[in-house]
């Protein structure tokens, strides 16, 4: 839960457009909305965890506004959540996240980076293995999240279900799955958007 009047967490739906689509993302590239970052969002809202969404896209913002924004709002988490209505927008959508997250590596944010996502959960070591990247949510990433936040993201990692982790010594480890929410627990454990 919130210690110390920080935000448990911060949901960042990354900006790939400049890169993916060059010159036509000024007039002609969609903003989606952030369909998994609203989920999430409101699942942990439900939990009692604080949260908020930086939407890159919808904002059009910079990396040095983005990385001034999640300064100030200080997170005990960062979570580029890289889905899409297609399923191949989460590889595209890890051009923009990558971006971001080695910008707030090379400029001294310490605070753990994870990723969630459908690129994510096919290619988990993959992910987990980039310097920007701490953890990596497995599956859907709702359980996951809230077992990490629950834990104190750090001796605990080995006992979180659903998260691939680096170990102290740079081993990448994949935790047990957690399970998928059932569509009897829909209501209550993913209750809509935030």
């Amino acid at each position: 839960m919130n210690k110390k009047n920080k935000l448990d967490v911060l949901f960042i739906n990354p900006d790939s457009s400049s890169k993916a689509y060059q010159g036509l993302s000024a007039q002609f590239s969609a903003i989606e909305t952030p369909t998994w970052s609203l989920l999430l969002a409101q699942s942990c809202r439900s939990k009692g965890f604080t949260v908020s969404i930086l939407d890159c896209g919808a904002e059009n913002i910079s990396l040095e506004d983005s990385f001034t924004r999640i300064v100030n709002l200080n997170p005990r988490l960062i979570c580029f959540v890289v889905y899409g209505q297609n399923p191949n927008s989460g590889t595209t959508n890890m051009i923009g996240a990558r971006e971001l997250s080695i910008f707030l590596k090379k400029n001294g944010i310490k605070t753990k980076i994870a990723y969630v996502g459908s690129h994510v959960s096919a290619l988990p070591k993959e992910v987990l293995s980039n310097d920007d990247v701490d953890i990596v949510l497995l599956n859907e990433g709702v359980y996951a999240l809230h077992n990490l936040l629950s834990s104190d993201m750090e001796c605990d990692l080995k006992n979180v279900r659903g998260i691939g982790f680096k170990t102290k010594e740079g081993a990448l480890k994949l935790n047990l799955p957690e399970k998928l929410v059932p569509l009897a627990k829909m209501d209550t454990d993913l209750p809509g958007y935030a």
